[in-house]
């Protein structure tokens, strides 16, 4: 094994890593990007299957995405059902139709119920309704289709709306995310979040949805913009469309520091979301990482992101 300029453990892009020491790394990981059940959506396990799991290997915390409901109370009721763990258990509010799109009331309320991150519209964003209409979500979902949700003014100014929701954002020291904007409505959001005193900045997948090429995440990056790219698009599963050169190129952009690696897992096609994650560091010795910057990228850099003391190593 040779060692990097630091004297970090680093093994040879393509070396084998063993399953010890991928679950020693596993132990502390924080997943940002969990898609358990129940929803509207089908998913391949539900949230307290995916907590179990979680707690055998060890992980430091795990943020339950849906696109169509907060799942703060849900979380609030299985806490009061199961012991306490080391396991952190965190929810967002997406802005989506669903919740009523760019409304601070609900905003507000979710904030206050403890969600610690909120989303600005994923799946009714209107960069995603005019990048993914040919898969025609709603009709699958037999929905209503989506209203589309921009941030901004038909003058390119952002809403009024979107500002007072980052005054919220700023006032809980929560976790503001891009969701499924463009790259173009990100530098916008994150100038006027960071005038407005949000200090905890995410972007999701940037390289897809998002369009982010490897000058925006340089540029994320200078901004203190942390950049969460997802297993689910990185290992060998349905939806795989990333390798590792990739996620070495992407972290090389925008910084070991601020690069996040969460799971985007929970589909019934791909692995769940703890597989993922150990499939996830396995690819980032492929890469040649560190174990270190592994363990960074899996743990340390989303803990520090959402104000979490993380686990010892």
């Amino acid at each position: 094994m040779e060692t990097d300029s630091k004297g970090g453990e680093m093994l040879n892009p393509g070396e084998a890593v063993g399953a010890e020491e991928i679950d020693r790394l596993l132990r502390g990981a924080v997943d940002l990007h969990c898609h358990s059940g129940p929803s509207v959506m089908k998913r391949k396990l539900d949230h307290l299957q995916q907590i179990e799991e979680a707690e055998a290997a060890g992980m430091r915390a795990i943020l339950f995405k849906d696109h169509f409901h907060a799942v703060g109370p849900v979380l609030d009721l299985i806490r009061h059902h199961r012991p306490p763990s080391e396991l952190a258990l965190l929810s967002g509010v997406p802005l989506n139709n669903a919740l009523g799109g760019l409304n601070p009331e609900t905003v507000a309320h979710g904030l206050e119920q403890g969600a610690r991150l909120v989303w600005m519209p994923t799946l009714s964003s209107s960069n995603h309704m005019h990048t993914a209409h040919r898969y025609d979500l709603a009709g699958k979902l037999g929905m209503r289709q989506p209203e589309e949700l921009s941030i901004l003014t038909s003058k390119g100014d952002l809403r009024d709306e979107v500002k007072e929701i980052l005054d919220l954002i700023a006032e809980h020291d929560a976790v503001l995310s891009g969701g499924h904007l463009h790259i173009s409505e990100m530098y916008p959001l994150f100038d006027e979040a960071i005038a407005r005193g949000v200090t905890r900045r995410l972007v999701a997948h940037p390289t897809f949805w998002i369009e982010a090429n490897l000058e925006d995440l340089k540029e994320l990056g200078r901004m203190g913009v942390y950049m969460e790219h997802c297993a689910c698009m990185l290992v060998e599963c349905a939806s795989r469309m990333f390798y590792a050169q990739d996620l070495r190129a992407y972290a090389d952009a925008g910084g070991v520091e601020y690069t996040i690696l969460g799971s985007d897992l929970g589909q019934p096609n791909n692995p769940n979301p703890v597989d993922g994650f150990r499939a996830v560091i396995e690819l980032c010795f492929e890469a040649g990482f560190t174990a270190a910057e592994a363990r960074a990228m899996t743990g340390g850099n989303a803990a520090r992101l959402m104000g979490l003391q993380p686990l010892p190593a």
